[in-house]
């Protein structure tokens, strides 16, 4: 009997190795012509079925942030992360299951920052500088188009608003996906981890309508990196749904949308702030729509939302809106495109009494609205805005952006933030003015510009620069410096093979 023993590691890994290349060797001889052909013709099969991509995202942030004085912070920082992510897709006629994850890793995050993004992600992944991890960001089966019936569960994406796009008209779709969308429900994607829901969405769809149903639990993610998309805040739960009018059913390239979300939220810092859980449901209707006019494109974004509930032991009644304008001319050099709007969340009239009135933003993702510089919250805010696209090169793109910002309310104070993002903090800072100051409701305005670069289709650069110009509402709470610079760069790598 041949006796294994650790004497000699080297010679039994060894046998070991030679055992199984020998095994291998006769299975392979032993398998007949036709049976290796019935092989090469299932991998075959199924390599119709699979596809897959990656995303790599390289950025570097430099802020220079508002201070208070007396109090010892860095008002300059800077910081690096990279995010890589993979998918996998086994489709067929009907079903398709879906896999993605990712792997972060954050660089130089600072220890002592006074405001910005880089403070919240250093405390939310356990003060480390240079905090990195592997998670899983997507993983559900979906069902399509049985009868006119879809479904999808497991840890899935949803940005409401966006249900149905066009494959017909890119202009709406852009409408649709940049400045309808993720209002009140949003994956969160510009933080390095992200969010996403452990839920299902499911619903109806024919030429004319689309009915959408949707309910989860919030995931951690955002800014935590040690703990983000391995668990669910506890307890943050979402669900609603809207039911969609297409294009042309009521009015030419027109689309409407009436929705109604709920948001719940039991978590010990929702209850130390409000006194009891959050409920509150969201009733709304939107209208976005692109229209051929002249030698150019309108387009239009018209939304209107209003909540009750309660907002701990207050009732909860408050309303928002949001009207925005473009025109494209495309028969122009650079075809400039001029877009200008408002937003409009309400404020808190009375804070004595039983009643809160100050708009709840749910779980967004509010850096694509109300400033670059992450310093507003769509809640008591006034935001007149403005955006100039120009296009000097079909891989070049110019983007200049400015924003207004007022308080809706001068009984309420300016709210910074995006949603929950784990159970240590509420998600939403809420600023007050420093002792011996009153509220002031003008925050001051941004400026800015990206440009974008796309030299060839793998590849997307973009550089962008925004400063805030801190009015008196910023001055009563950071009375040290008040005005903010960020500047980024930011480089994508993506790739996907098709089945």
């Amino acid at each position: 009997m041949l006796r294994l023993t650790t004497d000699h590691p080297k010679l039994l890994w060894k046998k070991i190795i030679l055992f199984l290349i020998t095994l291998l060797s006769l299975s392979t001889i032993s398998v007949s012509t036709s049976k290796a052909s019935d092989l090469e013709e299932s991998l075959e099969k199924l390599k119709n079925h699979v596809s897959g991509g990656a995303i790599i995202l390289f950025r570097n942030e430099l802020w220079s942030t508002f201070t208070q004085k007396g109090v010892l912070t860095n008002r300059t920082y800077d910081f690096l992360f990279v995010r890589g992510r993979g998918f996998i897709d086994f489709t067929w006629d009907k079903f398709t299951l879906h896999f993605m994850g990712q792997g972060v890793q954050a660089f130089n995050l600072p220890r002592n920052a006074a405001f910005g993004l880089g403070p919240l992600y250093f405390t939310a992944s356990d003060n480390e500088t240079n905090p990195g991890n592997l998670q899983i960001v997507e993983a559900y089966l979906q069902a399509k188009d049985i009868y006119g019936f879809y479904l999808k569960g497991g840890r899935i994406g949803y940005n409401d608003g966006a249900q149905v796009l066009y494959t017909d008209d890119p202009k709406l779709n852009w409408v649709i996906q940049a400045r309808l969308s993720e209002r009140l429900i949003g994956n969160w994607d510009w933080p390095i981890v992200g969010r996403r829901y452990d839920g299902g969405t499911a619903g109806y769809a024919n030429k004319a309508f689309d009915f959408n149903l949707f309910g989860g639990n919030v995931t951690f993610g955002g800014f935590d990196v040690d703990d983000g998309l391995w668990k669910d805040l506890d307890t943050v739960v979402v669900g609603g749904g809207a039911i969609t009018l297409k294009k042309d059913i009521l009015l030419p390239n027109t689309q409407f949308q009436l929705f109604n979300y709920f948001y719940f939220d039991d978590r010990t810092p929702a209850r130390d702030l409000a006194g009891n859980d959050l409920e509150i449901n969201t009733t709304g209707i939107s209208m976005a729509g692109a229209y051929d006019i002249g030698p150019g494109q309108l387009d239009v974004l018209l939304w209107f939302a209003f909540q009750l509930g309660n907002f701990g032991t207050s009732d909860q009644r408050a309303f928002a809106f949001i009207a925005e304008a473009g025109y494209q001319f495309l028969e122009v050099p650079w075809k400039p495109w001029l877009r200008a709007g408002i937003a409009y969340a309400s404020g808190d009239s009375n804070p004595e009494d039983s009643d809160n009135g100050t708009f709840f933003n749910m779980v967004p993702t509010n850096h694509k609205w109300y400033g670059h510089t992450d310093s507003f919250a769509f809640m008591n805010l006034i935001n007149p805005n403005f955006q100039l696209f120009i296009f000097p090169h079909n891989k070049m793109r110019l983007q200049v952006e400015g924003n207004l910002f007022y308080l809706a309310s001068d009984n309420d104070v300016w709210v910074t933030g995006s949603g929950p993002f784990n159970d240590a903090v509420f998600g939403y800072a809420f600023r007050g003015p420093l002792p011996g100051n009153n509220i002031e409701r003008n925050m001051g305005g941004e400026l800015g510009f990206i440009i974008g670069f796309k030299p060839v289709d793998l590849l997307t650069l973009d550089i962008g620069y925004f400063h805030l110009f801190g009015g008196k509402g910023v001055r009563v709470v950071f009375n040290g410096e008040n005005q903010m610079d960020w500047f980024y760069v930011q480089t994508t790598i993506s790739f996907q093979t098709k089945n």
